[in-house]
């Protein structure tokens, strides 16, 4: 890594200075520079509307970059070790979806694990490739899920030995990192593309204690979600593909198809802004946010009711990391299920990362100080204090998500003829939308799978729970969409 070209900026310096140039706007967008736009919007955004700008070709453009925009993901590719590093304005989802539609033809099939993202199934839907599922390991106890092993890599492998490609996640949203150098060397060996949904991952290579990143594994495409926990703004993500990755013109080219073709100068300069500052800061404030979250983990476990799992996750065979950072609190020794303790948190003013069986799920990241941290556990020890003596309930579980059973390729429902019955009558009919509770936005039953008995049975004891669906047309899921005519050819 250049560390003297790293102290630069060189889209937000080229941005900054067309604005000093106090150019007269006859283009897009048509509040001018905010001399249009609404009162709210005014206040709300201030002077940074002069840096709402249209497609500025004197700034670069994004989707054939060769100026200061081509400088700064070239800066964000020295930083992650990549061989090209693409700026994502439609997300870490335009990311995933993007990588497939590089790797992945029409009927190819691609490997991926049951708690894959939502927008992996839009990938599968824009390519036309075939999801094969691996089995996942799901921790009963701390009841979340480990993602899969190299076991089930090879399985999932040997009964489908033309795929293509395999997309791991890459920490869960808990926190926990698989044996992916280990799953990268079994996937080269059988000549496998790697993707990996990294969404959660944009910090780890910027502290020792976090797990490896993946395109240190030797993984091929790695999507990150910058925003979520590396400093820049929602919406924005960044997509690195290895060095000497053949495919490499293939993912610039589906980059362009995913993303707006009017990207917002606020996000690229985001991007550029927090890549400088992980590259100048980058130990020193994910190492305080790493502290932080160790001081609240050890405050947290001493609160009679409340358990925190740490590194004792890690079992060196299908784990083997952890993100210290991610603290999954869990409220079953109090009697409160994920989603009352949830309520009751943002009685105190906490508001969550998500909620799942008898936890939930906070992040101490870079934005956090001694008080945000210290605010969490005092939330969570007036919640303990109020329950102190009170009868001790059965807290809710999470379930393990049920294995899918793939009847045809995603592309194909899609566009086949749909009808909405009753979710009673969806037994055994196969799926025409996909059904997830977010976040985290893994779906319990995607486009083009059969509607098991394990899969309504899921669905119901979520929805018991009080938890809300996102992707079915009808948000009660008292009726749901399924294929008119099925056929099992994929």
């Amino acid at each position: 890594m250049d560390m003297t070209k790293q102290q630069r900026t060189p889209f937000v310096e080229a941005l900054e200075a067309y604005c000093a140039q106090h150019m007269k706007a006859y283009h897009t967008p048509g509040h001018k520079l905010g001399q249009g736009i609404s009162d709210y919007q005014r206040r709300l955004f201030g002077d940074a509307l002069r840096r709402d700008l249209g497609v500025m070709y004197a700034l670069d453009d994004l989707f054939q970059p060769e100026g200061p925009l081509k400088e700064a993901m070239d800066l964000a590719a020295d930083l992650y070790g990549a061989g090209r590093t693409f700026f994502s304005i439609n997300g870490t989802t335009a990311c995933i979806e993007a990588m497939i539609l590089a790797v992945c033809a029409d009927g190819d099939e691609i490997v991926i694990p049951r708690e894959a993202h939502k927008s992996v199934i839009n990938g599968l839907v824009l390519s036309g490739a075939v999801p094969v599922y691996m089995e996942s390991r799901f921790d009963a106890a701390r009841q979340v899920s480990l993602g899969p092993d190299l076991e089930s890599l090879k399985a999932a492998v040997a009964a489908h030995p033309a795929a293509k490609a395999v997309l791991f996640t890459y920490p869960t949203y808990d926190g926990i990192a698989g044996n992916l150098q280990a799953l990268t060397a079994y996937a080269h060996e059988k000549g496998l593309y790697i993707l990996v949904d990294e969404a959660h991952g944009a910090h780890f290579g910027f502290h020792p204690d976090l797990p490896a990143e993946a395109l240190a594994c030797g993984v091929d495409c790695v999507a990150q979600s910058t925003h979520k926990l590396a400093g820049s703004l929602t919406q924005t993500s960044m997509l690195h593909c290895r060095r000497d990755f053949p495919l490499t013109e293939r993912v610039a080219a589906s980059m362009n198809i995913v993303q707006s073709t009017s990207p917002h100068y606020w996000f690229l300069a985001s991007l550029d802004s927090a890549r400088q500052q992980l590259a100048l800061e980058g130990r020193e404030i994910i190492g305080r946010a790493l502290n932080l979250a160790r001081q609240v983990r050890k405050e947290l476990n001493q609160i009679l009711g409340i358990t925190v799992f740490g590194r004792d996750i890690i079992d060196g065979h299908t784990v083997c990391g952890f993100d210290e950072t991610k603290i999954t609190i869990d409220f079953s020794g109090l009697g409160l299920d994920g989603v009352t303790a949830e309520r009751e948190l943002r009685r105190e003013g906490i508001e969550v990362e998500l909620v799942a069986g008898n936890h939930v799920l906070a992040l101490i990241t870079l934005g956090d100080t001694a008080a945000t941290a210290e605010a969490l556990v005092t939330a969570c020890a007036h919640i303990a204090a109020h329950h102190e003596g009170a009868p001790l309930q059965q807290a809710g579980e999470e379930l393990p998500l049920p294995q899918p059973h793939v009847v045809m390729a995603p592309r194909r429902a899609w566009n086949l003829p749909r009808e909405a019955v009753p979710l009673e009558a969806a037994l055994g009919r196969t799926a025409a939308e996909n059904v997830t509770f977010y976040p985290p936005g893994i779906p319990v039953l995607s486009l083009g799978e059969e509607i098991t008995a394990d899969c309504l049975d899921y669905i119901r004891s979520k929805m018991a729970a009080g938890y809300k669906p996102n992707g079915p047309a009808d948000g009660t899921l008292a009726t749901l969409r399924v294929l008119k005519e099925v056929s099992h050819e994929r």
